[in-house]
């Protein structure tokens, strides 16, 4: 392939015009600010034990007792070091940080797309900022939900990929399509490649349809042996990770019950969640409608008022200019899934004037997602895929299914726009596709701005709450309506200045440049100032000040005055199961993961959270933090905390899962160990006196060592949760391997012979061990086959891209 700098040039400027864009974006990165984000300070004190151990040590920590008493690793910061894809996304980072990097790798990766199926590097470069500039993403990278952008900016190579291979590239498309599948699955956000996988699925039912009826077999053999290929070295690219997780979920309240749940539970196999707790981020038709109109449900949460708003008049007395202007089907939300007007107006006209399989699968794709975010308020769809799909039960919150839409609105969208400027007949193909898509998106905004408040409900469950006093209820209820009816208007005139744009080209009164520099100014325009209201300048601060929220309080310093380390904290003054700030500082009781061991969520629910001391006690909770008289957090010592390990005297035998957990009510696990009858063969025959003493003497987060010293056998309790059995935790006597078994529920039990005794327990998890050398292998082979199919693609004399019309095949 010969290199011609003119036909290179319009690359050039567009690759120039995404960095461009994303660094003026995101100037305050260069500035040295950064954004307060709650995610990432909440996983920065989730893995803060972790961290800073690997930091002194250079260990690989796998197991935290930082929050919830203890779990796993996997899913927060256990690393895949042996996965060398991670330089594949530093590579399409440019080696910038983020958020820069991270934007530039999803425009990057669009215009790559649009480039591959044929369209027009202008055309390409407004679909990338169309892309890029979502809200969505500047909602989610303001939250901090950092795996789910890297998912979704990863995404348009892979469907760059399968593309590829479809229309015969086997080669450079299975080698796209495996390095980015396997970046995907890098990133873990696996629920968003669940959801592009079922898009691509219907994809590839519509391709094998097509194979199938033209009897086109070798075609059909090639495509799936090189996409099953490139899937096989791409999910084990990440097998650490995969294996970890395969073994972790069954006992998460990703998996199975471990208590009688109800009838409410997925029929699927495999177990998972229940239906309801699934489904509890489910759209409304309301929560549809920000789709093209951004402010249609009233926008976010914490909503900056403008000078003319009602409740901004009302609340100028108390200096407060932000309110929860949501009011849709969602208990709360951080922002619209606003794909902008511009893109969507686009991408009506590209299903009203492309033709072929290609728009069929993408308008089915987006109408699926758009199902999908309705969860619960979409049964008939969604309680079949939940119960049947596999491991679509492991998933929550339905309406993130929208971030995956993004890519594909303004996909079609540039497909119908790249066919309009090739149209030799412009005002037969496009006159009618262009009026009806200015009907179906203006004169819908304009219908909402009339109709909608006869049918909208401007007030929110969450009202009573935030805003207590009814006048203030009734001024944001004008204010929501108000906002509703110039968002409407707002989406209306910017479509119609679009639409002005291309009637003017199809009248031949404009040249294709000015209405795409129109169309893509717009569109810019639209996004942005949109997104300004959700991530600005305003939200970065000095980087000294990003961790404010990580410093000790006075509570906390009193706390750690304490010589010994070893216990754990209970915080009653923040969210106590969704907040891991207080992990920066203690163990704690509370902390925040989506998919924590189930048996200790049971313990949440039932007992922690109910004030249950023996409970609280069992788990070693020698410090309380409550609000005192002043309002500020105070200390309370808790000197029935049983501390790290200790022997029982009576054994109670429980029958099955909920008798155990019924027994922790009222017990005292100074003096009972309560056991399930799972264990009567450990236990059988002993009758332990407590006579002895037993006592922490090594911690790390990997291995734990106890001395004990008794005249006769003992059972031996351990304020350690119990994750097992066979899952990474061996216990040993004097360096001997045992067993050991579970107690009071969530703890570990071991029977420690008389005499004096060294007990350790080491985390080794042989999914982990094995999972990175199948990493390291498959990792270096996808980079290998890679890079070949790259040099003789540029190499070749004859090798070609597929034409746009190939690619349509209308």
């Amino acid at each position: 392939m010969k290199f011609d700098i003119k036909s290179a040039l319009p690359h050039i400027v567009s690759f120039v015009a995404i960095i461009l864009l994303s660094v003026f974006y995101f100037m305050p990165q260069f500035q040295g600010k950064e954004l307060v984000q709650g995610d990432v300070i909440s996983f920065k004190g989730a893995s803060a034990e972790a961290r800073d151990y690997e930091g002194k040590t250079g260990e690989t920590v796998l197991w935290s007792t930082s929050m919830f008493g203890g779990m796993p690793t996997y899913q927060s910061s256990a690393p895949q070091k042996n996965n060398l894809l991670k330089y594949v996304e530093r590579a399409m980072n440019l080696g910038i940080a983020r958020p820069v990097g991270y934007f530039i790798f999803g425009m990057l990766g669009f215009y790559i797309l649009m480039m591959i199926m044929g369209v027009s590097p202008w055309v390409g470069l407004i679909g990338a900022i169309l892309f890029g500039l979502s809200t969505n993403h500047m909602i989610l990278y303001e939250a901090g939900h950092m795996s789910k952008v890297r998912s979704i900016m990863s995404s348009p190579m892979i469907i760059a990929g399968v593309l590829l291979v479809f229309r015969r590239r086997y080669l450079l498309g299975g080698a796209i399509f495996g390095l980015f599948l396997g970046v995907n699955i890098y990133v873990n956000h696996l629920q968003m490649t669940y959801y592009l996988a079922m898009i691509l699925s219907i994809l590839t039912i519509i391709e094998v349809v097509k194979m199938v009826k033209s009897k086109d077999m070798p075609h059909l053999w090639k495509s799936m042996t090189v996409l099953s290929l490139g899937a096989i070295l791409a999910l084990s690219s990440s097998a650490s990770r995969i294996m970890t997780t395969l073994e972790y979920t069954p006992e998460t309240v990703r998996g199975n019950a471990v208590l009688d749940a109800g009838e409410d539970r997925a029929t699927g196999s495999g177990g998972g969640m229940e239906w309801e707790r699934a489904m509890s981020w489910s759209n409304g038709i309301i929560d549809l409608l920000p789709s093209l109109i951004p402010y249609a449900a009233g926008g976010g949460g914490a909503t900056k008022l403008g000078k003319d708003s009602a409740l901004a008049m009302k609340l100028q007395r108390r200096g407060e200019f932000v309110a929860p202007m949501y009011h849709g089907d969602l208990t709360f939300t951080g922002g619209p899934s606003y794909f902008g007007a511009v893109a969507f107006f686009l991408f009506l006209l590209g299903a009203l004037s492309v033709k072929g399989r290609m728009k069929w699968w993408i308008v089915s794709g987006v109408l699926l997602t758009f199902m999908l975010s309705m969860g619960k308020n979409f049964p008939v769809i969604n309680r079949f895929i939940f119960d049947y799909f596999p491991m679509f039960n492991k998933f929550r919150t339905p309406n993130s299914v929208m971030s995956v839409t993004t890519i594909f609105i303004p996909l079609l969208g540039m497909l119908g726009l790249y066919k309009l400027t090739q149209s030799e007949s412009r005002e037969t193909d496009f006159k009618k596709p262009a009026l009806f898509a200015l009907v179906l998106s203006a004169g819908f905004a304009i219908l909402v701005a009339i109709v909608g408040p006869m049918f909208i409900d401007f007030a929110h469950p969450n009202d009573a709450r935030s805003l207590q006093d009814p006048i203030l209820i009734e001024a944001i209820a004008e204010d929501r309506l108000s906002l509703l009816r110039s968002s409407s208007f707002r989406t209306a005139l910017l479509i119609m200045i679009s639409f002005g744009a291309i009637w003017l080209y199809i009248k031949e009164k404009v040249s294709s440049l000015i209405m795409l520099a129109v169309i893509g100014f717009i569109g810019a325009f639209d996004l942005y100032q949109i997104d300004r209201s959700y991530l600005s300048s305003d939200d970065f601060v000095n980087a000294r000040n990003a961790d404010s929220s990580s410093k000790p309080r006075a509570v906390d310093k009193q706390i750690l005055t304490d010589i010994d380390p070893h216990y754990r904290v209970h915080d009653t003054t923040v969210d106590i199961f969704n907040s891991a700030i207080p992990a920066f500082h203690h163990k704690i009781l509370g902390g925040y993961h989506p998919a924590k061991l189930q048996r200790y969520d049971d313990l949440i629910q039932g007992h922690i959270g109910r004030g249950n001391m023996s409970v609280l006690n069992m788990l070693n909770a020698k410090y309380i933090i409550v609000a005192g008289q002043d309002g500020k957090p105070a200390v309370q010592r808790n000197p029935a905390a049983m501390g790290n390990a200790w022997f029982v005297s009576q054994i109670d035998i429980a029958a099955n899962a909920n008798e155990e957990f019924e027994k922790l009510n009222g017990f005292d696990p100074a003096v009972t160990a309560i056991v399930n009858s799972d264990f009567d063969a450990y236990i059988g025959g002993m009758s332990p006196s407590k006579n002895g003493s037993i006592s922490l003497t090594k911690y790390t987060p990997n291995e734990i060592s106890y001395a004990s010293n008794s005249t006769s056998d003992q059972l031996g309790v351990f304020s350690e949760i119990w994750y097992g059995p066979d899952k990474g935790w061996q216990a040993y006597i004097d360096g001997q391997p045992v067993d050991h078994i579970r107690a009071n529920y969530a703890l570990r039990a071991m029977k420690i012979p008389a005499g004096e005794h060294e007990i350790r327990y080491e985390f080794k998890p042989s999914s982990y061990n094995i999972g990175e050398t199948i990493s390291l292998i498959a990792s270096l082979l996808l980079l290998v086959a890679a890079l070949g199919a790259f040099f003789f693609y540029f190499r070749g004399e004859n090798t070609s891209l597929p034409t746009f019309e190939e690619f349509l095949q209308e």
